[in-house]
């Protein structure tokens, strides 16, 4: 009875151990992915939801175990999950596209929103007061010129300007840039 118990448990252990030995992340890692390959442009976001579960249990696993792996076994996992990467980028970029195609469309919808609620007739009346009041305001500057004091400020500067200085400095600067006088 003993030895037919030890049989039976040897014979669950070896089982065991083939099953784990052909049934390795890595494996699983290739057969998960080669599944979502062939489903993953018809996964809803609940199927992706599920697929990332899945993914990360397995990732998990891959780590916790990664220095009793094969360096052919990391290869094949490595292989794995970069497949796995691009498809769920591809699925994370088309949706940011639906989401920007969305905001695109709807843009000139809120264009016209904006332009159909700008007051034009209010407008009109601001920029007919601004007109005034600027037309008022440089009449009143324009009348309170003492054009008088003006005319004898100007003759002021103009015989303050010493003119043979100026002639001279003018002629420099010719001489200097290779112009002629």
């Amino acid at each position: 009875m003993k030895k037919a118990t030890l049989a039976a448990l040897g014979a669950a252990f070896l089982l065991v151990v083939g099953c784990a030995t052909a049934s390795s992340v890595p494996d699983r890692l290739d057969k998960f992915v080669e599944k979502t390959e062939k489903e993953y442009k018809n996964y809803t976001e609940e199927d992706w939801k599920k697929s990332q579960e899945e993914y990360d249990g397995l990732v998990a696993e891959w780590e916790e175990n990664y220095d009793s792996y094969s360096s052919s076994e990391k290869t094949q996992a490595m292989r794995a999950m970069g497949k796995y990467g691009a498809m769920l980028l591809e699925h994370q970029l088309a949706k940011a596209s639906d989401g920007v195609g969305t905001i695109l469309e709807s843009i000139p919808e809120k264009i016209n929103d904006i332009i159909n609620s700008i007051d034009t007739t209010a407008i009109k009346e601001n920029v007919e007061g601004i007109k005034e009041d600027v037309e008022t305001g440089l009449n009143g500057i324009i009348e309170s010129i003492d054009t008088a004091r003006l005319r004898k400020s100007i003759e002021g500067i103009t015989e303050s300007i010493d003119t043979a200085k100026l002639r001279e400095k003018l002629e420099a600067l010719i001489r200097i840039f290779g112009g002629s006088e």
